[in-house]
């Protein structure tokens, strides 16, 4: 659950809690009035019936008649019913007319609850005599039918207002809580830049102070990262360039000296076994043998000078290097099929580069041979635009059996990295063990052209 979320239900509830805890408080009043209307209409029709009573003439017989009161003349009093009885039970007379219609009454619910939150209605009787005698009764009920029907309406009323005014509230705090998370968007996306690799992205000024402080902060730590991350890929790039220097003497001294005087080893052997033939047969085998390991150990230096340092590349340009490193491939492994597609390359690339991409081919090529049991490879060279700057897309896929990307010490990809991200660029790997959906290597190197 998001926090815009828990913000906006968090204020609903409260908003709601309000709501009924101020309709109970409002239900509660309303009904404390509407009791204290009806008893005091009922107080008052009790003194008026008392003074009327004692000075009513008609009385004074043994039996009472239906107007003896005229109650009638008070239907307008709609908060009690008034009833004369005979001594037999029978109603005389009423001040309610049968004949009319009822109110509009409130729901039953509404006044069953108003009757638990009251007291309880009782009726007031007062007897009428003669001579000793009981000859009728004027009960006045307390009748909140119409005080509730007024009560139910003036609630409905205020409950649609408050809704109303609920509706609105909780729209402007919805709105409020959006408008003051807004920037957290902002932030979140800047961290998925980050995460991407982009270093350039920064968090704008924020009117908050808290936020603002927060945007502050992340813009120190991307410019203490970024120049962090550019002495470190300087200092890999030196180390990458004292590397190949190493490897290019090495390559150099393998070739004039190693390489020349297993070439005349060679040369003079071949010599020894032709002699040997005519005047030495006893030297034929020994010559033979330093033939063949001298021919060994010539096709050995030739494959560590290419590992080493490709001559091709110095001398023909990376386009080639990788062509005759992918065509020296197909030849030691036929069931692969490997293809190779190579668009836009300018020859004219900087050396560090140049060997860059050439690793990278070169590494990627020794981990599928050892580790991915694949059957076809898809390599692409291609120029690229990405944010303004030009560069060079290398893309290496295989329908091997794939690896764990979180584990790769052993692959020579720590190594590609390093290589790639020291010289700006950027280096994505997609695999998964478990889906035997094979590996793709996308590297981009920014370059001058």
């Amino acid at each position: 659950m998001t926090l815009k979320l828990r913000l906006n239900l968090l204020i609903t509830a409260l908003l709601l809690l309000i709501l009924f805890a101020g309709a109970f408080l409002s239900l509660n009043n309303a009904l404390q009035n509407a009791h204290a209307e009806v008893k005091s209409a009922e107080k008052l029709v009790l003194y008026l019936f008392d003074t009327a009573i004692l000075n009513n003439n008609t009385i004074g017989q043994q039996k009472i008649a239906r107007k003896t009161f005229n109650l009638q003349r008070l239907n307008h009093m709609r908060h009690i019913k008034i009833e004369l009885l005979d001594n037999d039970g029978q109603v005389l007379d009423s001040n309610q007319n049968t004949n009319s219609a009822p109110p509009n009454e409130a729901p039953a619910w509404f006044e069953s609850l108003a009757n638990r939150l009251t007291t309880k209605w009782e009726p007031s009787v007062r007897t009428l005599e003669y001579q000793g005698k009981e000859i009728g009764r004027l009960v006045i009920t307390p009748d909140p039918t119409y005080e509730y029907a007024e009560k139910w309406k003036y609630m409905s009323d205020l409950f649609k207002l408050v809704l109303v005014f609920f509706v609105l509230v909780n729209i402007t705090v919805i709105w409020a809580v959006a408008q003051a998370l807004k920037p957290t968007e902002k932030i979140l996306y800047a961290l998925n830049e980050l995460e991407e690799g982009d270093l350039d992205t920064r968090l704008p000024t924020f009117k908050l102070p808290e936020l603002a402080r927060i945007g502050e902060k992340f813009n120190r730590m991307i410019e203490t990262l970024q120049s962090s991350i550019q002495k470190n890929h300087k200092l890999t790039q030196e180390l990458i360039t004292l590397q190949e220097q190493e490897r290019k003497s090495l390559a150099r001294d393998l070739h004039d000296e190693f390489g020349q005087c297993l070439t005349a080893i060679h040369t003079d052997a071949s010599v020894v076994l032709k002699a040997s033939e005519k005047k030495y047969p006893e030297l034929q085998q020994s010559a033979l043998a330093i033939t063949q390991l001298s021919r060994h150990l010539i096709d050995m230096v030739s494959g560590l000078l290419q590992k080493l340092r490709p001559g091709i590349l110095d001398e023909l340009g990376l386009e080639a290097a990788i062509q005759d490193t992918v065509e020296t491939w197909k030849v030691r492994h036929p069931e692969i099929r490997t293809g190779l597609t190579i668009s836009g390359l300018d020859n004219m690339l900087p050396e560090t580069h140049s060997i860059a991409v050439y690793r990278l081919i070169q590494e990627c090529l020794t981990n599928i041979s050892r580790h991915a049991q694949a059957k076809n490879i898809a390599i692409e060279v291609f120029k690229l635009s990405k944010s303004g700057k030009t560069g060079l897309q290398v893309v290496i896929k295989d329908d091997g059996k794939g690896f764990n990307t979180k584990k790769t010490d052993g692959l020579g990809l720590p190594g590609m990295r390093e290589r790639v991200e020291g010289l700006g660029g950027t280096l994505k790997i997609q695999s998964s063990i478990n889906l035997n959906s094979g590996t793709e290597i996308t590297a981009w190197i920014p370059t001058s052209i």
